[in-house]
């Protein structure tokens, strides 16, 4: 700890360390729990390198499964920083720490792109004819269930803050209606108590989420060739007329990247297939710095996230790992994958788990006074916290809904 002394909090060098100790954990539950050993054991661990990536072309892209959880951990990050300055100032304020502020918003525009990617690539394999039904049953399993434990979790925090006083039952009930939009509506506040310091405001994603889902079945119509591709023109029009249209031409970067990958379905120099050989693994791990590269690039070109030329060189990124890039082998390790499968659940409840330990903190030592060591040693003991919860809440509240047909 000494070799840390005098390190500032905004310091990237405690994202490294704590997320090395996060990925050690993954590791340890992944092996140790026969649950999570079973869904991160690869089911072709016994097939050739040829057929490991016809079956990723052909079902699921793996690398996408275990990017999830670093995308989840780093939104957690972000918030983390955010949270320093909350308990400093009282105003909660998405934090300007170049590095941290990326890792949190990168996050989120690659979780919009895999969205867009993965059902627009549905999609055009349907060639338009979209099953509605399984869709939207589909996402309702998905979400709903951790997302209102979320919710009750957040209510019953506000509850006790307000010593269980209804300011307004009228109010009251617009809150919880709002809640059991599963995110449709984005809600700021419960009986007049403003949530995003409870959970850091995460949930305002899923109201872009809900509404592409929505409108995925009239936008396919665009995939049934002849006139019925000028349906693509007023959505693009809509798109680029909404005031938030930043956020929305996320999704169309998405589904650009799903036509790319239907036109070129592989690309050999990203990944090489063949016999698992010394020449084969070093040469797929070189090509391994080039999402690292694209990141950078976005770091030292926008100052803060989300802008057209960072949705580009994101395309890109995506891209690499769709077609097999590995991240120098990290996304194909068991942690990797265990942190994809129970990453909705981190990402609802890390803001939560982060005002709980804060909080309770502040409450012996006043966050501010802390020292960068002590405020991190927090922050992983929150990252801990979080990821055993939602181990847990994977497996007794996702997963059951996961398997009902």
């Amino acid at each position: 700890m000494s070799v840390l002394q005098g390190v500032p909090v905004t310091s990237s060098i405690f994202y490294f360390l704590i997320m090395a100790c996060v990925i050690l954990l993954a590791e340890v539950i992944a092996r140790k729990s026969s649950f999570f050993n079973r869904l991160t054991t690869p089911k072709h661990d016994t097939l050739e390198a040829e057929s490991i990536v016809n079956a990723k072309l052909k079902n699921r892209h793996e690398m996408l499964d275990g990017l999830r959880g670093f995308l989840a951990l780093g939104v957690l990050f972000q918030h983390a920083i955010t949270n320093f300055a909350y308990f400093s100032t009282g105003v909660w304020k998405i934090t300007d720490v170049r590095f941290y502020r990326h890792a949190g918003g990168e996050a989120v525009i690659l979780f919009f792109m895999i969205t867009s990617f993965l059902y627009w690539s549905k999609a055009i394999a349907q060639r338009g004819q979209v099953d509605v039904k399984s869709i939207y049953k589909n996402r309702f399993r998905r979400l709903a269930p951790m997302y209102l434990f979320s919710a009750l979790l957040v209510t019953g925090s506000v509850l006790i803050q307000t010593n269980f006083q209804i300011v307004s039952i009228g109010e009251f009930f617009k809150d919880i209606l709002s809640w059991l939009s599963l995110g449709l509506i984005t809600t700021t506040s419960v009986n007049g108590v403003s949530i995003i310091p409870i959970n850091a405001g995460i949930h305002w994603t899923l109201h872009y989420e809900w509404i592409f889902y929505l409108l995925l079945p009239f936008a396919a119509i665009a995939l049934r060739g002849g006139w019925h591709r000028l349906v693509a023109i007023p959505f693009i029009a809509l798109v680029l007329m909404l005031s938030d249209w930043g956020y929305w031409i996320i999704f169309l970067f998405g589904i650009a990247a799903a036509h790319i990958v239907h036109v070129w379905p592989r690309v050999q120099w990203i990944y090489k297939s063949g016999p698992l050989n010394v020449k084969n693994v070093v040469r797929n791990w070189s090509v391994s710095v080039l999402p690292i590269v694209g990141l950078l690039s976005i770091y030292f070109i926008h100052y803060k996230p989300y802008g057209v030329p960072q949705y580009v060189v994101s395309l890109g990124i995506l891209l690499l790992f769709i077609y097999g890039n590995s991240l120098f082998g990290l996304l194909n390790t068991r942690a990797a994958r265990f942190l994809g499968t129970i990453s909705y659940s981190v990402y609802l409840m890390h803001g939560i788990m982060l005002f709980a330990v804060l909080d309770l903190a502040n409450a012996i030592v006043p966050i501010p006074t802390l020292t960068p060591v002590l405020y991190w040693s927090l922050i992983l003991l929150t990252a801990i916290l979080t990821v055993l919860v939602s181990t847990i809440t994977y497996k007794y509240i996702e997963h059951p809904f996961l398997q009902k047909k």
